[in-house]
């Protein structure tokens, strides 16, 4: 199977994932409105799935998933700063995040994937001049990520370790930090607009 057709497989399946998953283990969380906002999350078990959303000042996010057929989504947004960790271990994770950053937010992500068919999509946007970073390791053998950052101060710091390895990093803004290894099939495009 050629390399386009698999990401275009990869994206699809990361559209439609939470919904299939939705049948058995998938918590919904949905926080809004108060400050300091936190959830934690632990699931094992097959076609383990769970959903986020969380709309406030500090909100923070710890998910740890094992098994099979995994899959997290997540979206953060608040005036304040934003942050998660997730870490899952098994095989077929697919991981989807958005978070942004009103006035005076910044946000923080941190990610480990260990399994055979690894995949991720993590955006980040901060306003009012904040930054993001993103650190994300991934182990086994897809190994597939789209990363996207828009503020000022963004880092990003990416391992895929592995058999096909594939990242594409879109960075805007200014104080633009980058770190990638690939170990494997290694493919990537980066977009860096701004400056340091």
């Amino acid at each position: 199977m050629n390399r386009f057709r698999f990401h275009t497989l990869v994206l699809a399946a990361l559209a439609i994932w939470p919904a299939v998953g939705s049948a058995q283990h998938a918590p919904v969380v949905d926080q809004a409105g108060s400050l300091d906002q936190s959830v934690s999350v632990q699931q094992i078990g097959t076609a383990t799935a769970v959903d986020v959303a969380q709309q406030a000042p500090l909100a923070r996010a710890e998910l740890g998933l094992a098994g099979e057929r995994l899959a997290a989504s997540l979206r953060q947004q608040g005036q304040a700063d934003a942050g998660f960790a997730l870490l899952m271990e098994g095989s077929d994770g697919l991981v989807d995040a958005i978070q942004s950053g009103d006035a005076g937010g910044s946000n923080v992500a941190s990610v480990w994937q260990s399994g055979a068919g690894n995949s991720a999509s993590l955006d980040q946007y901060a306003s009012a001049g904040m930054p993001n970073h993103v650190a994300l390791i991934q182990d086994g053998t897809a190994n597939i990520a789209f990363l996207t950052q828009s503020g000022e101060g963004n880092s990003l710091d990416l391992a895929q370790r592995g058999a096909d390895n594939f990242a594409a990093i879109d960075q805007i803004g200014s104080g633009l930090g980058l770190s990638l290894s690939q170990l494997g099939g290694a493919s990537v495009s980066i977009t860096q607009t701004g400056g340091r």
